[in-house]
């Protein structure tokens, strides 16, 4: 987890170094040219370096260690720096508008026009590039706090549209039209905004977790043997990462060492999910309910021995009431040894807990108790 954040604050030091050279030079070519659209846009990009500066910050935050204070870790400091780079894009759609309105009544007079034009340019190329960079940094370490300052940036490459119009405009002595291609754009900054506060505000009060993402959990722990349901599953955004809490509950013939294996797996798959930072998982038993496999033939008589039927009727049963759910063959039937351990296996992966049975090997017995199957002889 370290390493995201390592990474995260890395691609932030490089934007705030780059947005803070792009910024002077937008401020010498503004004095040049006598351009107040240049000159909007150089303050603009030195208001960029305040929230990227704390995307900087928060993620380097993030990474210190977990305390007594801090039992989950500073990740939280990377949302808090999403969310000032938030106001900070509101701030920018402010600033645009204002400008914007202003240019409906005000007509400018610039000088250097060759120099302004590539002045341009080459913040809209430089723009893009830290847009692209930003993108797939926040995706590849799930910053919210990149990703605020990717789409800040974007919504750069719109003002800068804005300020070419608005510096031709200027040239061929055009009004209105410069303003009012402004307040649209400004318009599409306030959404911008919008988006990024809200998941930042999300995240600080432990939602803003994906259904998908929660749906991707429930299938991989269910997938793991011997866990018979999900109880509840809450999951909370910290920072890049999620913190899970769930609770499942296993076969009630399990032993306290048993439970706490299974409770093991349902941890060690979530955290090797991407994003999850750790998760701490509750286990009860389960009641009602239980599946129940018998050995049978071809013709579906009982099979005498255990590891050589080819198949296995497999019962959902609930008090009194047995009902046929599948009928399997058996993987361990044609081995020419260890056909009851094999068979055992298969029966555990499929969450049996109870086998009815005829005769059994000994080994087979040890495998399927050991993991809390009931063997019932008929």
């Amino acid at each position: 987890m370290t390493d995201v954040l390592r990474d995260g604050e890395t691609v932030a030091r490089n934007v705030t170094i780059v947005t803070f050279f792009l910024a002077v030079a937008k401020l010498v070519v503004a004095l040049v040219t006598n351009s107040v659209a240049i000159l909007a846009d150089a303050f603009h990009s030195f208001s960029d370096l305040i929230p990227i500066g704390a995307a900087w910050l928060g993620l380097k935050i993030a990474q210190r260690p977990k305390s007594e204070e801090f039992p989950y870790g500073y990740y939280k400091a990377e949302n808090l720096a999403a969310l000032f780079a938030s106001l900070f894009i509101f701030l920018l759609g402010f600033e645009i508008l204002r400008e914007s309105v202003s240019r409906l009544f005000v007509l400018e007079t610039v000088r250097n026009d060759a120099v302004g034009i590539a002045m341009i340019i080459t913040a809209f190329l430089v723009s893009f590039g830290l847009y692209k960079y930003q993108f797939v940094a926040a995706k590849r370490t799930n910053s919210q706090a990149l990703m605020a300052n990717a789409l800040e940036t974007r919504m750069d490459l719109l003002s800068t549209t804005l300020v070419l119009f608005g510096f031709l405009f200027a040239i061929f002595k055009i009004p209105y039209a410069e303003g009012i291609v402004g307040i649209i754009l400004s318009i599409f900054v306030f959404y911008a905004g919008y988006e990024s506060a809200k998941d930042s505000i999300l995240a600080l009060m432990d939602a803003g977790v994906p259904k998908d993402d929660l749906d991707e959990m429930r299938k991989a722990v269910l997938n793991i043997p011997r866990v018979k349901s999900i109880r509840s599953l809450y999951a909370r955004r910290s920072g890049p990462f999620i913190v899970v809490e769930v609770t499942i509950t296993v076969p009630a013939g399990l032993d306290v060492s048993q439970a706490h294996e299974v409770a093991d797996k349902v941890e060690e798959v979530l955290v090797g999910m991407n994003k999850v930072d750790h998760a701490v998982v509750h286990i009860e038993p389960e009641k009602g309910e239980k599946l129940v496999a018998r050995p049978v033939n071809e013709d579906g008589s009982v099979a005498k021995v255990f590891g050589s039927a080819p198949y296995f009727e497999v019962y959902r049963v609930s008090g009194k009431t047995r009902k046929l759910v599948e009928k399997v063959k058996n993987p361990g039937h044609k081995l020419s040894k260890k056909r009851g351990v094999k068979a055992a296996l298969f029966l555990i992966e499929k969450g049996i807990d109870e086998v009815e049975v005829s005769n059994i090997g000994d080994d087979s017995r040890e495998v399927l108790e050991s993991a809390g199957v009931k063997v019932k002889s008929l």
